[in-house]
């Protein structure tokens, strides 16, 4: 009898081994499987990653054409604004210089014509400021054109 009760607990760890064999098959494909997925997602990872690193150097490549093209622009307005900033200088310093002269030049007419007057009124006695106010606008008109030349 023992013969047999050793019989049928080897049968019984057989069966227990052989099951448990079963399971681990089955755990094994799952695992396979599993693996198997998980490595197709990391290929279509690398490949969507290498698209993205394409997209990336492209989108570096154009920023840096973008930037070196601003900061030439840049470099291009600041010197017409230098320029201009310089035209516009010299233009004020040739306004101010000729609204310099013609101060000058209506000083100078002012004392002539009050030299003029103080002449006449010795000389004669009488005044001749109709005739020294005519004066004054021809005079005007000759300042005029001679400021005119100089903007010119």
């Amino acid at each position: 009898m023992e013969d047999n009760s050793t019989v049928i607990q080897l049968k019984k760890a057989l069966n227990q081994l052989l099951d448990a064999y079963e399971n681990l098959k089955i755990e094994s494909g799952k695992i396979k499987q599993e693996n198997t997925k998980l490595k197709e997602d990391i290929q279509s990872l690398e490949v969507m990653n290498t698209g993205l690193n394409t997209k990336l150097s492209s989108l570096t490549s154009t920023t840096d054409n973008n930037s070196l093209e601003m900061g030439e622009m840049l470099d291009k307005i600041e010197n017409i604004l230098s320029s201009s900033t310089e035209e516009e200088l010299q233009d004020l310093s040739r306004d101010d210089n000729d609204e310099d002269e013609k101060e000058e030049e209506e000083e100078n007419i002012d004392n002539d014509s009050e030299t003029i007057e103080s002449k006449d009124e010795d000389s004669t006695g009488t005044s001749f400021s109709n005739n020294n106010d005519n004066n004054k606008d021809i005079d005007l008109g000759r300042m005029q054109s001679l400021l005119n030349g100089f903007n010119n």
